[in-house]
């Protein structure tokens, strides 16, 4: 495993010494998972926090008629979990699945908050890191509930513009909140 790119997201926020690395590095568990293969049910318990090295996963849940509704997607150097079900330790509300073929470094709740005590500097990055998640959740939301499919779409193609071609387009629409139909027809219109 190449943690380079773990470094790259930590170091965003936080500088780390080398002995602090291979602290972190000693707490982590690497595991791989097949297209398909889920990281978390909801209903479960999301006792970890991972880090996306390779592929890409998603994060839904299944309304009472059998829908499905993305909530987010996680690419390389990304980190995703059923984050109300990690900090609280309680039931998950979404599933966690792989996309494609993953590999996710896996960080669990307890060893998260020895390490907070022996590194204070994670705690702050994991602050910064958790304030973000609530920002673009916020933002998703107003996106949703104010801006027209067009829009979401014009949204969705800037922030994943580099991503989009390995997200099937029935789950781009079900992030959108539109019909694949009208999915094909709206991604026609662009000007892309």
């Amino acid at each position: 495993m190449n943690p380079e790119l773990l470094w790259q997201s930590l170091e965003k926020y936080i500088v780390l010494s080398d002995s602090e690395k291979s602290l972190i590095l000693s707490k982590l568990s690497t595991r791989k998972y097949k297209k398909g293969q889920f990281l978390v049910f909801a209903g479960g318990k999301s006792n970890v926090t991972n880090f996306v090295l390779e592929g890409s996963v998603m994060a839904y849940f299944t309304d009472d008629k059998g829908k499905d509704h993305i909530i987010q997607f996680a690419f390389e150097g990304w980190w995703i979990s059923d984050l109300k079900s990690f900090i609280t330790q309680g039931e998950a509300i979404f599933n966690v699945q792989a996309l494609e073929e993953s590999t996710v470094l896996e960080l669990s709740y307890e060893v998260l908050e020895e390490l907070y005590s022996k590194i204070p500097q994670l705690e702050r990055f994991f602050r910064i890191v958790t304030q973000r998640a609530f920002v673009s959740f916020q933002e998703r939301i107003l996106e949703t509930n104010s801006q027209s499919g067009e829009d979401r779409y014009r949204a969705f193609h800037e922030k994943f513009k580099k991503y989009e071609t390995r997200i099937p387009q029935k789950l781009i629409a079900s992030y959108l909140g539109v019909t694949p139909e009208f999915f094909s027809r709206m991604k026609k219109k662009m000007d892309w």
